[in-house]
Formats: C-alpha cells, structure tokens, sequence
C-alpha cells in the first residue's frame, strides 16, 4: 500500500468518525434523546456519502435488496450494495438489484464490540456462530463470488490482541473497513482511539477506486 493511501485513510477516518460525533453531541443536548431508527439511519448516510466519494463513474451505491435470479429469493435487506447497470427496481435511496450486477454488499454499523466479533457468551464460553457471523451467513449467498462483503464500523471495542481481533474479522466478512479502534481502558487513563484500523480504511478507498466493469 502507498504512502499517499494511508495517508488519505488515516485522514478520512478522522473526518468521519467527527461527522458521527457530531451526530452523538447533539443526541446528548436533546431533551428525549434519539431514537434506534435515527440512530441507524444517520452513520449508515455518512458512510455511504464516504463511499460515493471513491466509486468509480458507472457505480452506484444505494440501501436495498438483491434478487437472486437463479434460485428467485430476495436477499435481506443490505445496508449498501455497489452495483452497475439499472436496477430492477429504484426509488429515492432504496434499490433491488440482480445478483449478477453487484459489485460488492456492504454491513454498516456504529460499533461493535467482543460478543459482536467473537460471539455471545455462554456457559461453555463463546457462541463462535453467534455474533455477526450471522449476517454474514444470511447475506453472502446472494453475493457473485467476486464480489466482498464488506464490514464498515465506525468505532470498534474490544480487549483482545489486534492480532486476533483481524482474524477473527477475516472470518465473519470478507473485508473489513474499521473507522477506529476504542483502546482498552485498562491500559489508557483516558479513552483513546486508533484511527484507520489496520489500515482498513485505506484498503477500503484503494478497492473501490479499482473497480471496473466486467
């Protein structure tokens, strides 16, 4: 990876991740607070605004579904698929695209954190198929086999090694694209955070400015 990529990451990740905070202060001032919908529908914008700025002319982005045409199912709802052509079907900001026309499929979330990655707690320890292991299973089918699913998180926390965080990552996505990293508390007097994960964002950026039409 170049100079100029990581770069350009580690200083779009700092600018989005000060679009959300935005998003959160304003949350603290109101009276009643935000609510769940708001609360999702508000990163899922900025990221796909992120993302739009790097597309290459010919793809879109939108939220919406993927028809399968082979099997004739309809994929759950995807929070960002990017896709060429003309969709089945298109509203305002909400497609249904063929299968054979995505490029990539995108999971948008504010954070995540260690029953997330790793799977809820059980008495026998962690549910390795619990998590967001479970997304990844109902979404990825409907998928071309070129085409990633890709993680997008705005803040991730979790005690465990980045070692072993990236690898459990690897096994619930395809490619994950972490804005940044809360640093354990134990070991930091005030909270701190690691921007550009692994440089995630940056693959991320260097992988839709590659894109290109079959």
């Amino acid at each position: 990876m170049s100079r100029l990529s990581t770069t350009l990451g580690n200083n779009k990740s700092r600018e989005i991740f000060a679009k959300l905070n935005s998003l959160w202060n304003i949350f603290d001032m109101a009276e009643k607070g935000a609510s769940r919908q708001i609360g999702g529908a508000v990163p899922e914008g900025i990221a796909r605004d992120f993302i739009r700025e790097f597309l290459p002319i010919g793809f879109r982005l939108k939220n919406g579904l993927i028809f399968d045409e082979n099997s004739n199912e309809l994929s759950p709802q995807i929070d960002g698929i990017v896709y060429h052509g003309v969709p089945l079907l298109e509203y305002t900001d909400v497609v249904v695209v063929e299968k054979k026309k995505v490029k990539g499929a995108l999971e948008i979330k504010s954070w995540i954190s260690q029953p997330d990655i790793f799977g809820k707690k059980t008495t026998k320890g962690r549910d390795i198929d619990s998590g967001l292991i479970t997304e990844y299973k109902r979404r990825k089918k409907y998928l071309p086999a070129a085409s990633p699913y890709i993680l997008f998180v705005f803040s991730l926390s979790s005690s465990t090694s980045d070692v072993e965080v990236s690898n459990r990552l690897k096994q619930i996505c395809d490619m994950y694209a972490i804005v940044s990293r809360r640093l354990p508390s134990k070991m930091h007097s005030q909270e701190e955070r690691e921007y550009n994960f692994d440089d995630s964002i940056s693959h991320l950026i260097d992988w839709l400015k590659s894109l290109k039409f079959d």
